[in-house]
């Protein structure tokens, strides 16, 4: 077999051209330290880390959302304290505008604080997170939520809805908070039924729901009314109506004492005595106090609690402390607005635990994202890594075989008959 001179020329420089193409490919993977640098290195292994590496990248849009979240509900459980505080302080000045030590003037100087507290609540109300979005609108996050009419009552232009967020592969959170749950749906009286007086009344009597109760009144009826009398002896009695025709404003049936069997109201000398301080039932479960000394024909009305914003509960209280400032309608006024700024306080409460929980939610879901994404990235690890002990030993034998090709083309190219002749 007959070998010419550019034959072996050409094996040689083939031989030297593969090994220097495997040594290249060594020295890519010791400098990057990956295994697997193009699809055809591993096919298999390629199209693992791709998937795995899409997982990795939407655990980590979970926690931008995460994050996107908690900061919106963190400034949302902000606002609410704030709302709390001003809510207390509130508290705190109503009770002292009862004391007796108090009289208009200084009164007014109290309404004039509780009204400052009332511009900072309306202002809570309208907070906005850092791209201006509005966090008490609901879904309508663009929109200011509340906005104060001329007659001074504040309506809501909000939603009750909430946009979801994905933070988990199977877990959504709501980032926003409907205003007229924190603000405007928070029940008067105590929570179950209200009592509020005749503003045509005489006397100096104050009525106060009691809270021990836990009953509601009888839907049915939906409204109870508490007259006084007066007997021949100048001694207070009281009897009990409810309303039986909501459409009819005269359509009231005694309850208290019951009629007699005729039908007719039983004599004034047979009604209850009325005593200064007396709780009254009127219905089961669902009881008043009355204080002071009513008169003849005053009237108090007991009625299911029904929703009032925070906003209408500081601004009736204002207009009692500016526009009465003393007598029984200002008492009666006072009481009704510590019962309602309590369940005010106890709403903001529930709200700023609800935002917890959510923000409790986040925390879980972040640490076991942070979880997923140690075992994803060690399984890529696995996969892609390089061996570098494996690597480096076969780098330097690749160079020994380099070396050896060189040296022996070195040699063969010499083998001519021509060096010879």
């Amino acid at each position: 077999m007959r070998v010419s001179t550019s034959h072996m020329h050409n094996a040689g420089v083939q031989n030297m051209t593969g090994q220097q193409s495997e040594i290249n490919e060594s020295h890519n993977q010791l400098s990057s330290g990956k295994r697997v640098l193009r699809p055809s290195d591993d096919p298999s292994s390629a199209a693992r880390i791709l998937d795995l590496e899409r997982t990795v990248s939407s655990v980590e849009r979970f926690n931008r959302n995460n994050d996107m979240a908690r900061n919106r509900l963190s400034m949302s459980e902000n606002a609410m304290e704030q709302v709390g505080n001003n809510l207390q302080r509130i508290r705190e000045l109503t009770v002292q505008a009862a004391n007796d030590s108090q009289d208009p003037q200084t009164r007014g100087y109290i309404a004039s604080e509780i009204k400052e507290r009332y511009e900072q609540l309306l202002q809570l109300a309208n907070s906005k997170d850092g791209n201006g979005e509005y966090l008490f609108a609901g879904a309508k996050t663009k929109t200011r939520p509340f906005s104060r009419e001329p007659g001074g009552q504040v309506e809501y232009h909000g939603d009750q809805n909430s946009r979801q967020v994905r933070v988990g592969p199977g877990r959504q959170i709501g980032v926003d908070n409907s205003g007229f749950e924190a603000f405007m749906k928070v029940p008067n009286g105590n929570g179950k039924f209200q009592a509020y007086e005749s503003r045509e009344n005489t006397g100096s009597g104050v009525i106060n729901v009691v809270d021990q109760s836990v009953h509601r009144i009888d839907p049915q009826y939906g409204e109870y009314r508490l007259q006084f009398v007066e007997d021949d002896y100048g001694d207070m009695r009281y009897m009990v109506e409810r309303r039986h025709d909501q459409n009819n404003p005269e359509g009231w049936e005694l309850v208290q004492p019951p009629a007699g069997p005729d039908g007719q109201p039983p004599a004034v000398d047979q009604l209850p005595e009325y005593a200064p301080g007396s709780t009254i039932e009127v219905e089961e479960g669902v009881r008043v106090q009355v204080d002071g000394s009513p008169e003849q024909g005053d009237t108090f009305t007991v009625s299911t609690s029904r929703p009032q914003s925070i906003f209408e509960t500081v601004h009736e209280l204002i207009g009692a402390l500016e526009e009465d400032g003393e007598g029984p309608h200002f008492r009666n006024a006072v009481n009704r607005a510590l019962g309602d700024v309590d369940l005010a306080l106890e709403n903001v409460i529930n709200i700023r635990s609800q935002i917890g929980a959510r923000l409790s939610t986040l925390d879980s879901e972040r640490a076991s994202n942070e979880a997923a994404l140690v075992d994803l990235q060690e399984t890529i690890s696995t996969e892609e890594d390089l061996d570098y002990a494996e690597a480096t030993g076969r780098f330097n034998k690749q160079l020994s075989g380099l070396e050896a090709a060189q040296a022996t083309f070195g040699r063969v190219q010499n083998l001519s008959l021509f060096n010879y002749i």
